[in-house]
C-alpha cells in the first residue's frame, strides 16, 4: 500500500534530465519520491524515515522572500543557475570557494580536492565578494572554503578584504590542521578579522577519521578546538554523517559540544552525500530525517525530534535546527534546554527575521526577548541533495550559494551537482562551458 503525499520535480542521475516526480509514503510509512526517465526506466529514492514528521515539517515552511537580480531562465533544472529567474528564496549563506587544494585526501570530498590545482586570484575573489553585496548585500554571512582554505598563504588578505568591503561576518571552513600545528596562524586571521572557524569535527573516535580523512586526526581536531579557545574566537563543529560509520556518535558529540560551548558555538549535521568523492562505504542514503531521529534518541532524553524546526531561510526539510539554552533552571542534567520548548510557533514567526543567517535565527529571536544565550548552542542539520536525491522544487528553494567570478550565485547543491559518472555540472568557479 502506498499514501500518495505530493507532486516534485526530480533528476535521472544518469543524464540529469528533470522528470516530474510523485512523493509517496510506504506501508510502513517510509516516505519515497518515484520518476521514470524514458531512457533510463524507473528509480524510487528513498527520501524520509517517518511519513507524519515528514508532513509536520512541510506544513511549517515561511514565507519565501525572492532574490533580486536574478539570470534569464537558460536552462531546465539544474542548468543554467545563476540565480535564475525561477529560483524562489534569497540567498543568506554565501560561500566563496578559495582554491581545490587540500592537504589532506579524504575518501569523502564533495569537493574532491586534490593538491597541485590553480587558485583563483585575489581580483576574482574580490569579484566573488561583490557578487555577493549584489545578491544579498553584506549583512549575509561569507563561508571561505576550498579545497582546504588554509593551503593559501594570502588567507588572511582575503579575510580582510572581505572586512574591507563591509561584510560583518566571515568564516573559514577548514580541517583544523594548519590551526592546530602552525603557531600565531590563527591570531592573524582574527587580526585581519575572522569571526568564526567551521570545522570538520566528525566523531570523537579515530577510527572514524580514519574512514572519512584517510588517518586518525582526532588529536588535530582537538587541538584546533583549543586554539579557538585561546584567541577567543567561535567554532562550529561540521559534522558529515554516514550510515554505519558515525552516526552512532551524535548524541556524544552534542555531549562534547555543551560540554565546551564556551568556544563551541553550534554543530552542523550533514548527512553524507554522493556528490563528488565518496569512497566510504554505507549501508543506506541517509536525510535529515535519519538525523534527527538518531539525534533525538542519542540525546539522553535532552530532544525530541519536533524540538527541532525549520529555519525558515528555505524549504522546510533543508535545514531545521534548534539552539539550546545553557540555563540554571534547565529540567535536563546537562543544564541545557530546547528553545523550542518555550517558544510556540506563533512567536518563532513573529520574531523571525529573513536576515538572519541560518546558524543564528533561533539566537536572535532569544536575544530580542532578552533571554541569555551565552554559551549556548545551535544545533543545525542541513539536508544536501546529489543526483539521486535532488528535489527541484527544494532546489528553487536553495538559501545557500557559491559565489563565482563572473557575477553569478549558484545554488549549494546545483553547483556541487555530479553526474552518474562523477562528472561535474557546473566546473570550479565556472571557468568551462556548462555541459547541458
Amino acid at each position: 500500500m502506498r499514501t500518495y503525499l505530493h507532486e516534485t520535480g526530480a533528476l535521472c542521475p544518469q543524464c540529469l534530465k528533470e522528470l516530474p516526480a510523485e512523493v509517496y509514503a510506504d506501508a510502513d510509512g517510509v516516505v519515497w519520491m518515484s520518476r521514470t526517465c524514458p531512457e533510463h526506466g524507473l528509480l524510487e529514492t528513498r527520501m524520509w524515515p517517518d511519513a507524519e514528521h515528514y508532513e509536520w515539517l512541510r506544513t511549517h515552511a515561511f514565507p519565501k522572500v525572492a532574490p533580486e537580480g536574478t539570470e534569464p531562465i537558460r536552462a531546465a533544472c539544474p542548468f543554467g543557475c545563476g540565480t535564475c529567474a525561477r529560483h524562489e528564496r534569497r540567498g543568506t549563506l554565501l560561500e566563496i570557494e578559495v582554491t581545490r587544494n587540500c592537504n589532506l585526501h579524504c575518501p569523502v570530498c564533495f569537493a574532491s580536492s586534490e593538491s597541485g590545482e590553480y587558485d583563483p586570484t585575489l581580483d576574482e575573489i574580490g569579484a566573488m565578494y561583490d557578487a555577493i553585496e549584489r545578491a544579498v548585500g553584506t549583512d549575509g554571512a561569507v563561508q571561505l572554503t576550498g579545497g582546504e582554505p588554509t593551503c593559501r598563504k594570502d588567507l588572511h588578505e582575503i579575510v580582510f578584504m572581505g572586512r574591507a568591503k563591509g561584510f560583518w561576518g566571515i568564516e573559514v571552513n577548514t580541517n583544523g590542521l594548519v590551526i592546530a600545528q602552525r603557531p600565531g596562524y590563527l591570531e592573524e586571521l582574527v587580526a585581519a578579522g575572522l569571526t568564526g572557524v567551521y570545522l570538520s569535527f566528525d566523531g570523537l573516535t579515530g577510527d572514524v577519521y580514519e574512514a572519512t580523512c584517510g588517518r586518525d586526526i582526532l588529536d588535530v581536531k582537538l587541538r584546533a578546538i583549543e586554539r579557538c579557545r585561546e584567541v577567543d574566537i567561535q567554532v562550529v563543529l561540521s559534522v558529515a554523517v554516514v550510515a554505519g560509520l558515525n552516526d552512532g556518535q551524535l548524541g556524544d558529540i552534542l555531549r562534547f559540544a555543551l560540554e565546551n560551548s564556551d568556544v563551541v558555538a553550534g554543530v552542523a549535521l550533514q548527512p553524507a552525500f554522493t556528490s563528488g568523492r565518496f569512497d566510504a562505504t554505507r549501508a543506506l542514503p541517509m536525510s535529515s530525517g535519519d538525523v534527527i531521529f538518531a539525534l533525538a534518541e542519542q540525546s539522553d532524553g535532552l530532544l525530541d525530534v519536533h524540538d527541532i524546526w525549520p529555519l525558515g531561510c528555505s524549504n522546510p526539510l533543508c535545514d531545521t535546527g534548534v539552539f539550546l539554552v545553557k540555563s540554571a533552571d534547565a529540567e535536563h542534567a546537562s543544564g541545557f534546554y530546547p528553545a523550542t520548548r518555550r517558544m510556540t510557533q506563533e512567536e518563532y514567526r513573529e520574531g523571525y527575521s529573513p536576515d538572519s543567517p541560518q546558524g543564528s535565527v533561533f539566537l536572535d529571536i532569544l536575544h530580542k526577548k532578552g533571554v541569555a544565550v551565552d554559551d549556548g548552542v545551535s544545533v543545525i542539520i542541513m539536508n544536501y541533495m546529489d543526483a539521486v536525491n535532488m528535489d527541484t522544487q527544494r532546489l528553487r528553494e536553495c538559501s545557500m550559494m557559491v559565489a563565482v567570478p563572473d557575477g553569478r550565485a549558484i545554488p549549494f547543491c546545483s553547483y556541487h551537482l555530479t553526474d552518474a559518472a562523477g562528472k561535474r555540472v557546473y566546473p570550479p568557479w565556472c571557468k568551462e562551458e556548462i555541459d547541458v
